[in-house]
């Protein structure tokens, strides 16, 4: 697949700024509980890995890699230029961040909530650029869905798994931002398949209207993994359900399989997103 960068790219991005989101929500508890501030310190280093392997990713599906900062000459008129520039500020927010917590042990609060909104507008200007050109399956409001839902699916996954609150002090707090990333998955999933019949019903009246539109493969390819399709919005249903029961039980074995599924819907939603190109 030639689009293996791009689906890199997307995931860990959209990934850490989910991360990010959820580091904003348990910045106040930090702050008061010193145990808790520390606990935050492996999680910011792994949004930042994450955001940072993802623009390395993208720049290995240039044919000239050295020639990625001329896309910066058109910020005014181009969602690529936009998309990395607001990358640079919201890994430049969120790496100075933690470094600050690297070096002295303290947490810059306002730091968190701008790399989070930072991280946001870049994944709207990172869903602009599909949705804005000529490839008719990506040119729906279906596009901002599945990127703004892998944010929040693998923001959740990630509070799940790494070790972020978990510690006797905060243990409520921790329960209850496992609440809510339990009811955020079920939420995304669900507002994904909702979308679905809009999404369908416009792919089938670009197909019969006639007009000229390119390219013109993605309707044969969209149609072809069919198969697929159906299979991966099983495992991200189920995975959500599961994931969503155990979080509100408290349930690590449910946790970590259920985010599993989710993990490996949401990377096969992308395939399919790129493989109808």
């Amino acid at each position: 697949m030639h689009e293996l960068p791009l689906l890199i790219f997307t995931l860990l991005v959209q990934g850490s700024v989910g991360m990010t989101l959820f580091l904003t929500l348990c910045a106040g508890t930090a702050n008061r509980v010193p145990e808790a501030r520390v606990q935050l310190l492996p999680v910011m280093l792994t949004a930042c890995v994450a955001g940072g392997l993802g623009l390395i990713a993208s720049t290995l599906h240039l044919g000239y890699p050295l020639n990625a900062f001329n896309a910066l000459r058109h910020v005014a008129s181009s969602w690529l230029s936009r998309e990395i520039v607001f990358a640079s500020f919201y890994l430049a927010a969120l790496g100075l961040c933690t470094l600050i917590m690297l070096v002295r042990k303290q947490l810059v609060s306002v730091l968190l909530p701008l790399a989070a909104l930072l991280g946001l507008v870049d994944v709207w200007c990172m869903s602009s650029i599909y949705a804005h050109t000529s490839v008719i399956t990506w040119t729906h409001f279906n596009t901002w869905l599945m990127f703004y839902g892998s944010v929040g699916v693998l923001g959740a996954v990630a509070l799940a798994w790494l070790p972020l609150l978990k510690t006797q002090a905060v243990a409520e707090k921790r329960q209850s931002l496992m609440r809510l990333a339990a009811i955020l998955v079920v939420a995304i999933i669900a507002v994904r398949l909702l979308a679905q019949p809009a999404y369908m019903s416009y792919l089938a009246n670009v197909s019969l209207s006639g007009v000229v539109t390119l390219p013109h493969q993605p309707l044969d390819a969209f149609n072809q993994i069919s198969g697929l399709r159906l299979f991966t919005w099983a495992v991200s249903v189920i995975g959500s359900l599961l994931f969503a029961i155990s979080a509100w039980r408290n349930r690590s074995v449910g946790l970590l399989v259920g985010g599993l599924l989710l993990v490996i819907s949401e990377v096969l939603f992308r395939f399919i997103f790129f493989s109808i190109n």
